[in-house]
Parts: C-alpha cells; sequence; structure tokens
C-alpha cells in the first residue's frame, strides 16, 4: 500500500497543470484566424478549377468550329433565331450550331439530347449531367431547372435547354441583313468574311441568373433565356468576367466591364451610334455592332 501511494504521489506531481481560460481561448483565436485564411484560399481554388474547367470546354467548342469549317468548305455553323419562341426551329436545322457542333465535342446533335429528355420526361443532359461539355459548372439559373417551351409531357415535362456557351448573334445574322436576307436564310458565311480573326468573337459564355450582375447594371435584366447572344449576355461569375472563343480558336477570361463598354468609353446601351465593335472585341465582323 505505502508502495502505491509512492506512485500516486509521484504521478501526481509530473503532471502538468491545466490549461486556463486565456490559454484555450488564446489557441482558440488561433484557430479561428487560420480558418479564416484557409476557407477563402479552398474558395479561391475551387473557382479557379470551375473556370479552367468551363475554358477547357470552350476550347473543344473551338476545335469543332474549325472541324466543321474543314468539313463545309470554310463555312460557320448558324446561330439561330434570336427568341426562345424559335428554339424549335432552331433545333430542326442541322446547320445550327448545337446540332452541327454537337457530335464534333463528343455529344449528340443537340435536338437529340432534347428529344432524349423529353420522351423519358427527366431534365436535358446539358444541365443534368456534370460532366458534359454544355455546361460550366459554376453556372446556376436563378429558378434552379433549365428553360423549358413547347408542351408538357406525360410526367410533366417540357422540352428544355441550358446552354452555358452560345453563338455570338452578330456573325450569319449580320451577313444575312447585308445581303437584304431575312435572318431565318439558312446561307452561311465563310471564314473569309472575318477580317481580324484573333478579334472576332464566334462564342460568347452566357449569363446563367441576372444576379451575376449588380442590380444597378445596365443589362442586369436582360433575359437569358437564348441560344445565342451578344456582349449583353456575357457571363460575369468568373472573377467578375466570362470567356469568349475568338474566330482564330483562341479562348480567353474578359472582364464583363470591359467588354460591355463601347468604343466610345460608355457602358450605356442609348449611346448615340455606340459601337461595341472595340479594339480587343468584335461582334460584327460585317460592320459597326450597334446596341
Amino acid at each position: 500500500m505505502y508502495l502505491i501511494q509512492t506512485m500516486y504521489r509521484t504521478w501526481s506531481s509530473s503532471r502538468s497543470p491545466a490549461f486556463t481560460l486565456i490559454e484555450i481561448l488564446v489557441v482558440i483565436g488561433i484557430v479561428v484566424i487560420l480558418l479564416g485564411l484557409l476557407i477563402p484560399a479552398i474558395g479561391m481554388m475551387t473557382a479557379s478549377a470551375r473556370a479552367t474547367r468551363s475554358m477547357s470546354n470552350m476550347r473543344s467548342f473551338g476545335a469543332a468550329f474549325g472541324t466543321f469549317a474543314a468539313q463545309r468548305k470554310d463555312r460557320i455553323p448558324w446561330e439561330g433565331e434570336k427568341n426562345i419562341a424559335g428554339i424549335a426551329n432552331n433545333l430542326a436545322e442541322p446547320n445550327f450550331w448545337a446540332n452541327a457542333l454537337g457530335p464534333l465535342v463528343d455529344s449528340d446533335r443537340y435536338a437529340d439530347l432534347v428529344d432524349d429528355a423529353y420522351r423519358e420526361q427527366h431534365d436535358v443532359a446539358s444541365w443534368s449531367d456534370p460532366n458534359t461539355v454544355w455546361a460550366d459548372p459554376s453556372a446556376m439559373s436563378e429558378s434552379g431547372t433549365p428553360w423549358e417551351f413547347g408542351e408538357s409531357g406525360e410526367s410533366g415535362v417540357k422540352r428544355q435547354f441550358w446552354f452555358s456557351y452560345v453563338m455570338n448573334i452578330r456573325l450569319n445574322n449580320s451577313f444575312l441583313i447585308k445581303l437584304g436576307l431575312p435572318d431565318t436564310h439558312r446561307t452561311l458565311m465563310s471564314h473569309a468574311h472575318v477580317g481580324k480573326a484573333d478579334r472576332t468573337i464566334f462564342m460568347v459564355e452566357l449569363r446563367s441568373k441576372p444576379q451575376e450582375l449588380p442590380p444597378n447594371d445596365p443589362h442586369f435584366t436582360r433575359n437569358l433565356d437564348r441560344s445565342q447572344c451578344s456582349w449583353k449576355r456575357l457571363a460575369a461569375r468568373h472573377f467578375e468576367g466570362g470567356h469568349l472563343l475568338f474566330a482564330d480558336g483562341h479562348t480567353e477570361l474578359a472582364l464583363n466591364r470591359e467588354v460591355t463598354t463601347n468604343a466610345q468609353g460608355s457602358r450605356d446601351p442609348l449611346t448615340p451610334d455606340g459601337d461595341w465593335n472595340t479594339e480587343k472585341f468584335i461582334f460584327d465582323p460585317q460592320g459597326p455592332a450597334r446596341n
């Protein structure tokens, strides 16, 4: 018994004293500071990874434009009709960019993706597949659903579409206007009509919801249910900017504010004779890019 008591006193005297309240608070403070540094860094890494993935998708479309041109005597696909009312007409046209380029980016014609989803009554693959080339992993609609059109199917699901990347509307359509033809005509312009390929924009990363821009932005209220667009609907979700694909095949991330500033130095859509063809970005190779 004496031996046990001696051992206990020795063990008790050798123990470190307990942490004081101040020491615990200091440790907690250090942990909070480290978390404050770590969490933004992780968020930045995640955002960068998503932006890189989105740029990679757009590069795939750039290669597809080149393949299409090689197969079609240097022509480019048709960007489609402007409003959601024309989406059915777009999907019925083989040269509509999403139909023409789909098989060239290891996917299906977009019309087939839409029909498959409607027949099986589920969301279109460009929305629901996290690995699809059609969608930016950072893009999410305000409603949390893809765009719908047409009549409902037997389970209540309508036909759907969802694009993160769309063709620049100021290409074939402006070319047709110059020829005096309606924008529903299927004449396709060629690369020969693009004078400055390193500045002429073929595809735009589309804004997925208004909140990518501040409410006072002149383009905040633009409708986004499009399969083509110009500078007015450029994304701002990647470090306040969006990706652009140029006629020479290169892609870059550009600030939304810079792309939406016209040659007169204004972002006002009502700028008199405002021209959104600038020294860095050309939307309309046929002439001034008016609002």
